[in-house]
């Protein structure tokens, strides 16, 4: 998710808290210091009241973690690699790289999450009984924890993709298909069907005057319904690319420019190769890439003194990828880095260059390579394709 603070790494998995967070834990900690402490705790003042509510919300989140953590440990226990777990507004998504490979795999990794809330409840459940925290602030805390976790167990097990309970529907469905694609397209289905009634049931509750629940509701529905369509939309993209990896789609003559030199032998290069982007090297190391776009508020009069390094885009792994990444990969970062462009490295060597129209044209060719006439297969008629183009 974009306009997301990297906070750390736990078993390799980096933590990141989207700005939307913010918002949700504010709201958190005040349901808690006005309504939920004072009602458990009779007596207890307004700053203690507050200080609870802060702990109790943080707390909250790390129950969130600990969900989507142990998504990201399984999913890695089967060989599939994290891009990373990010709190949000909805409470927390764990990114992979790829789907499991197998159906098993998939019931494992979603499983996890709620597996591990009902556990949370239960120890804290269990300390409870035992007397370690059954009365004041520890057991009002401990007995929201409870009921948090339980809920959030309850909820993520709706058969509502991509809710776990929605990937574990997707897992039988796989499992009787034989087809992820086709599972994929069944589950988002009633995924989406989950989403208008949760939509539904918001209504009602704005109609029985529930204004803050409804409209959470319905939020929560909006945004299951665009995730699952999205779900949808980037599982069909993936079966299609799947088989293609960068090295198969690259340009390896590749454009650059070295980040010394002046916007005037910049814009020199564009016209005469035609293009509107390019990678910077430094020293031949790729040190960023430099847009057209970043130079149409920059005064003509200063492109002779201007030097491409201090108009160009830094690197970073947004503008990176691998020849070996897969090209589905390749496309949700060039999607979202705002340059649709990707410089293809190996280790610190520029290898080559991506750019999403190389990637929808590669799509364009699905019909291509499902024609056995043609050849065969997606790779095939992409490798015919660049084989017409380079000669």
């Amino acid at each position: 998710m974009g306009a997301s603070i990297r906070l750390f790494k736990i078993a390799g998995v980096p933590i990141y808290v989207h700005a939307s967070w913010l918002a949700i834990y504010a709201l958190i900690t005040w349901t808690l210091a006005v309504g939920y402490f004072p009602r458990m705790l009779p007596g207890i003042d307004a700053p203690a009241a507050w200080a609870h509510g802060l702990i109790g919300a943080l707390l909250l989140f790390v129950s969130v973690l600990l969900h989507e953590l142990s998504h990201s440990l399984v999913a890695k226990a089967h060989g599939l690699s994290v891009r990373g777990i990010t709190l949000h507004v909805f409470g927390g998504v764990s990114t992979l790289e790829a789907e499991p490979r197998t159906a098993l795999a998939e019931l494992l990794i979603a499983a996890a999450g709620p597996l591990t809330s009902f556990g949370i409840a239960a120890a804290l459940w269990g300390m409870r009984e035992s007397g370690i925290a059954e009365v004041g602030s520890p057991g009002a805390i401990a007995a929201y924890l409870v009921s948090v976790n339980v809920a959030v167990a309850i909820f993520n097990l709706l058969p509502g993709f991509p809710l776990d309970g929605g990937r574990v529907l997707r897992a039988a469905l796989w499992r009787w298909t034989g087809s992820l694609a086709r599972a994929t397209y069944l589950a988002t289905r009633v995924g989406i069907g989950v989403a208008f009634a949760l939509m539904a049931w918001g209504v009602v509750q704005l109609l029985g005057g529930s204004v803050v629940s409804g409209v959470w509701l319905v939020l929560i529905g909006l945004f299951l319904q665009q995730a699952a369509n999205a779900a949808h939309a980037q599982t069909a993209v993936t079966e299609t690319l799947g088989p293609l990896t960068v090295r198969d789609l690259m340009t390896t003559d590749v454009v650059t420019i070295d980040a010394d030199q002046t916007i005037a032998e910049l814009v020199d290069l564009l016209w005469k190769r035609h293009v509107s982007t390019v990678p910077v090297l430094d020293d031949g190391r790729f040190v960023g890439i430099v847009n057209v776009a970043a130079l149409q508020t920059l005064d003509r009069a200063t492109w002779a003194t201007t030097r491409v390094r201090e108009r160009m885009q830094p690197a970073d792994p947004t503008l990176t990828i691998g020849p070996d990444d897969t090209v589905a990969f390749a496309l949700e970062r060039a999607a979202r880095n705002g340059l649709g462009r990707l410089a293809v490295l190996d280790g610190d060597r520029l290898v080559g260059y991506l750019s999403l129209k190389d990637i929808t044209h590669a799509l364009a060719l699905h019909g291509l390579g499902q024609d056995a006439s043609a050849g065969g297969s997606l790779p095939g008629a992409v490798r015919r394709a660049r084989l017409r183009r380079a000669a």
